[in-house]
């Protein structure tokens, strides 16, 4: 059965934890590349032993990476500011991370664990803000388009839910369209047979009537309903015709068992079957009979009205009919959805083709 898809606190919470684990494997990422450049150059240039600058570099990388992590909570507190104003505070983060993390590596490396042979110079500290800078620049531009990433995604989803919230406001107006169409038809074959004098095939009309509303009032105004569930409707709604033209009204049911859990939205049949019988026995005293089939052609189901006995059924429906048909399957499937109507030898037939899905 179709859902309505829609931002929950569960979803949300998944979300965020997705998110939060993706930043920290970013940052975890990032430092142990730096680390590995670093021992890299040392390899090169540094004549001190590991076992002296590996628990440094250790330190300098727990030390980067928590400055990354608290870039990135204020990153997220600005997060209802525009893109351009958060890059600019994420620019002077950099500069600020990359300040701090040379003065506490200078104060760890020349005043709480000196390193031997090494005194402070500004020129190096400068040197080292430099380098710093690049690696905290280079975090920060990649953190931003992870941010502009998720931002885009959010907005796709959100997108996504309105549009479906759209479709489902037009199915129910739809719907809604179809229901007093409806009664106001049923009604007035009612008040036909009190007219007539035939009160008991009147009461027996809305006993079907109010079993009938009881059924279509438990389906989602835009949901969709199993094939098989569609065709107990229309069986209702013509017992209640039979009820005002008795043996004039026959019906025939072609439903393959495969196809009973086909969904289809709830009552799409229903101005089809109302047409066949007001057009095609409205016109003519000749008995009519009604043949509804369904059949599987490939990726689609067809199913087709038909009625036989009055070459003058015409389509119509006092602006709702095939009208609302076409519009419904538009709403629900797009171009997938089709209704073709037109006359054939010796009545009307009106068939609408839709995905072959599963409830």
């Amino acid at each position: 059965m179709e859902q309505t898809r829609s931002f929950g606190i569960e979803e949300d919470a998944v979300v965020a934890r997705r998110r939060r684990r993706a930043e920290l494997i970013l940052i975890g990422a990032f430092w142990a590349f730096a680390v590995l450049m670093l021992s890299i150059r040392a390899l090169v240039i540094d004549a001190l032993p590991i076992s002296i600058m590996g628990p440094r570099r250790l330190a300098l990388a727990l030390i980067g990476a928590t400055l990354c992590f608290g870039m990135a909570r204020v990153l997220a507190a600005l997060r209802g500011r525009s893109f351009p104003e958060r890059v600019f505070w994420g620019v002077l983060g950099a500069f600020l991370m990359s300040a701090t993390l040379t003065g506490l590596t200078m104060t760890i490396n020349r005043v709480i664990l000196p390193l031997p042979g090494m005194s402070f110079s500004l020129v190096e500290s400068v040197q080292w803000s430099l380098v710093w800078l690049g690696y905290f620049l280079a975090w920060t531009g990649t953190h931003l388009a992870l941010i502009y990433h998720w931002e885009s995604e959010d907005h796709h989803r959100r997108a996504t839910v309105l549009a479906e919230m759209t479709r489902d406001a037009e199915r129910a107006a739809l719907r809604y369209q179809l229901n007093p169409h409806f009664l106001f038809n049923t009604l007035n074959s009612v008040a036909s047979l009190v007219g007539d004098g035939r009160n008991r095939e009147a009461e027996a009309m809305l006993v079907n009537l109010a079993a009938f509303l009881r059924s279509t009032l438990t389906v989602e105004p835009a949901g969709m309903i199993p094939l098989g569930e569609e065709i107990a409707l229309q069986r209702l709604y013509l017992e209640i015709e039979r009820a005002r033209f008795g043996d004039r009204l026959g019906v025939e049911f072609d439903l393959p068992g495969d196809l009973a859990e086909t969904p289809v939205p709830a009552l799409i049949l229903q101005p089809l079957i109302e047409n066949a019988v007001r057009h095609g026995l409205g016109r003519s005293e000749a008995p009519l009979t009604i043949r509804l089939s369904a059949a599987a052609r490939g990726e689609a189901v067809v199913l087709a009205v038909e009625n036989e006995g009055s070459g003058e059924a015409q389509p119509g429906g006092a602006g709702v009919g095939l009208a609302n048909v076409a519009a419904r399957l538009r709403a629900h499937f797009g171009e997938q959805g089709a209704l073709e109507a037109g006359p054939v030898a010796g009545g009307f037939r009106a068939s609408i083709r839709l995905p072959r899905r599963e409830c």
